[in-house]
């Protein structure tokens, strides 16, 4: 909005489509230049010293060069035939970049002019996930998947020493700004201060695996290290946790930085930000150190997942390399309008959710979280609301509100059932403990008194909700893990699904099987509900659609197809009229409950929905998705279903109900409808999407003057 082209322009123009964005800059914003040529995600990015060029290493099986004044390559893409490069640097003297392969060799590339040339280093038994030169070039070292670093002379391609003592994959090596130490970071959980002239360790720098594994079960864990230049400060990631610790003496300086999926850290070349790739997105802080402190900036406009970032040598540019085959360069310096999306409006934590569960009234929300957490937020407005509610040692998988609303169920990856006051948010008595792995679900009995779980041992389990003691007739046994669990309304049976595919049901009062176990096509039964009336089952697996069960007698009475993924999660709506459904291909879907005919397509949520459930508020019928994109969002069963059902008819309706491919927001039958630029994809929102927690929103829309659409675009323009 800030170009001159719309400014120009959209005053002469009429039935537009609109756009308002919440934490967000405008599209172009910030982002200085998009380095596009390899052909598959790209791992790595460094900087000459001279920030004259940047090499890059790709799963494409190659290095590039690329000349940052123009955006092309400089040189031919090297080729070392070791398979995917995982990690690249640049030696000061600019003579040299080096290379870690897959094939667990280390390549050093001669770059000068008319001399490009490469030695491969044998010595690694298994991948190489880091290389980096020293300051004065005169060393290299590298780290891998076989538990040791190793430095090498570049010059003659010479095995100069070998660091072991690592127990696990040594993913990030990076020298202090003199040389003479080597840091190493590991899956071991330590960070290993070597000297170089001695092999010896200095100093060693342990995390507490319990407070920093609550991201077990993130996707594609990575591990970073970087000394800042003033040789002060050490920065390490393992698994969502960034600390900075003193170099000297190891001493926490600030309170870990969190955020999900972070795959690089790197300190600026004043070593007062620091700048962290994580998801799509770029973050950088101010350090304690630097003399004001403004609040996280993001860079946003990456599609996928960004691996590895650093700062150009003059500290003004940021460079970014992702998955989705692109180089970014940042401005971010003086006199440059850098997109400062400082976190106002709705507080978000910004991990994956992984549950989400209604308040018997409807007035509220709560949702449980990849780090532990669990948010109580209104349900008008997402914003959030008393109590706060004790963190649990590792992802909350499941929530749920007990039929009268005081108390609140909550089951964890650190093996737990906990019981919450809803008022208070005080946990009740201690945690139920006799699962043996991963609680995947839990729920209420309809009349309050009982609370069974699941998990991934293979058992149900049954508890009284007055003395937290499992009851006398359970566990409930399965042949696989077990992930989710519902009781009948009347609270006169359980059921249960598994990874085997089997859906198992038993009487509350005996534990006996209430019938023969029946099974599902499917490869694993991922979620279930009974219907209002007790006398049906909707189910939903990996085979893509939902299958409602008729419950007496485990007859298959309809299938629902349309899902292109694993379905995760189901619900029955109150009045029985409707069941929704969230899938691993990131739409909700509404189905009529009694025909089992389509009624409604979702879109908007970038990644696989985690949980949904119905809400009614004033006799308005709403269906809420949590997804593993960390945002929550409540939908208009109504107005979803009339906008698809006037989307052939209606351009605005059919914006409205599009969804996102390759891009493009697409209608029903396949057209093109708008294009959304990279940066917005994860964010957007339309009209069927009333509410979205989440930290940044764009709101895509039409003026007051309506929108048109079709073949003529002069119909636009005002006479």
């Amino acid at each position: 909005m800030n170009s001159l082209v719309y400014q120009r322009f959209s005053p002469r123009c009429s039935g537009l489509v609109t756009t308002n964005s919440f934490n967000i800059g405008y599209h172009g914003e910030g982002s200085f230049m998009t380095l596009i040529g390899h052909d598959s995600a790209v791992h790595s990015v460094a900087y000459s010293a001279d920030g004259g060029f940047v090499a890059s290493g790709s799963a494409d099986d190659t290095v590039r060069i690329w000349d940052t004044s123009t955006g092309e390559e400089a040189i031919s893409p090297l080729r070392s035939g070791d398979g995917a490069v995982f990690s690249v640097d640049v030696a000061c003297n600019m003579k040299w970049v080096a290379s870690g392969t897959s094939a667990g060799v280390v390549c050093v590339w001669n770059i000068t002019a008319g001399r490009i040339s490469n030695q491969r280093l044998i010595g690694h038994a298994d991948r190489v996930f880091s290389v980096v030169f020293s300051p004065d070039s005169s060393h290299l070292a590298s780290g891998s998947a076989d538990q040791t670093a190793r430095l090498w002379n570049p010059e003659t391609g010479e095995q100069l020493a070998v660091f072991r003592g690592h127990s696990s994959y040594v993913e990030g090596v990076t020298f202090c700004p003199n040389g003479s130490i080597l840091a190493s970071i590991s899956q071991d959980d330590r960070i290993r201060l070597w000297d170089i002239s001695t092999g010896q360790v200095t100093r060693q720098l342990a995390f507490d695996s319990q407070k920093f594994h609550v991201a077990s079960m993130s996707e594609g864990v990575r591990y970073a290290i970087d000394i800042s230049p003033d040789g002060e400060m050490i920065a390490g990631n393992l698994y969502a946790h960034v600390s900075i610790r003193q170099c000297k003496t190891g001493a926490t300086i600030t309170a870990p930085r969190t955020c999900p999926d972070i795959r690089s850290v790197r300190f600026s070349p004043d070593s007062q930000s620091l700048v962290a790739a994580y998801r799509s997105e770029v973050g950088i802080w101010s350090l304690p150190t630097a003399s004001h402190s403004d609040p996280l900036v993001e860079l946003l406009g990456h599609s996928e997942q960004v691996n590895s970032v650093t700062f150009s040598p003059n500290g003004l540019y940021i460079a970014s390399a992702s998955n989705d085959k692109t180089i970014r360069i940042w401005s971010i310096g003086p006199g440059q309008s850098a997109p400062k999306d400082i976190f106002l409006g709705l507080k978000w934590p910004g991990w994956p959710v992984w549950s989400v569960a209604v308040s018997p009234d409807s007035s509220s929300l709560i949702s449980g979280h990849e780090d532990g957490s669990m948010e109580m937020r209104d349900a008008c407005t997402g914003k959030t609301i008393p109590p706060y509610l004790q963190r649990h040692g590792k992802s909350v998988l499941s929530v749920t509100f007990s039929p009268d609303g005081r108390l609140i169920a909550s089951a964890s990856a650190d093996l737990s059932v906990r019981l919450s006051d809803a008022r208070s948010g005080k946990t009740i008595g201690n945690p139920m403990c006799s699962h043996a792995d991963f609680v995947k679900a839990v729920k209420f009995s309809n009349n309050g008194r009982w609370l069974a779980s699941v998990s991934y041992d293979n058992t149900a389990r049954l508890w009284c909700v007055a003395t937290q003691q499992e009851l006398p007739t359970s566990p409930f046994l399965c042949q696989d893990w077990v992930y989710d669990i519902s009781f009948s309304h009347d609270s006169g049976l359980v059921a249960a699904g598994d990874k085997s595919g089997h859906i198992y049901l038993w009487r509350t009062d005996t534990g006996k099987q209430a019938q023969k176990p029946f099974r599902a096509d499917a490869v694993c039964v991922h979620s279930l509900a009974f219907s209002p009336n007790d006398t049906r089952i909707v189910s939903g697996g990996t085979e893509n659609a939902a299958c409602i069960w008729e419950a007496t007698t485990g007859q298959l009475i309809s299938v629902l197809e349309g899902h292109t993924g694993t379905i995760s999660a189901v619900a029955w709506s109150r009045n029985g009229s409707f069941i929704g459904t969230g899938s691993y291909d990131s739409t909700v879907r509404l189905w009529d409950a009694s025909k089992g005919v389509p009624l409604a397509t979702l879109h908007g949520h970038p990644s696989r929905i985690t949980s949904v459930a119905f809400t009614s508020l004033s006799d308005r019928l709403s269906i809420v998705s949590a997804s593993y994109d960390s945002t929550i969002r409540k939908w208009d069963v109504e107005s979803a279903c009339r906008l698809t059902s006037e989307s052939a008819s209606n351009p605005i309706a059919a914006l409205a109900s599009a969804g996102l491919e390759d891009g493009w927001l697409v209608g029903s039958s396949g057209e093109l409808l708008l294009w959304v630029p990279a940066k917005y994809r994860a964010h957007y929102q339309t009209d069927a999407c009333t509410l979205m927690i989440a930290k940044t929103r764009v709101f895509i829309g039409v003026g007051d003057s309506g929108l048109h659409a079709g073949l003529n675009w002069t119909s636009c323009c005002r006479d």
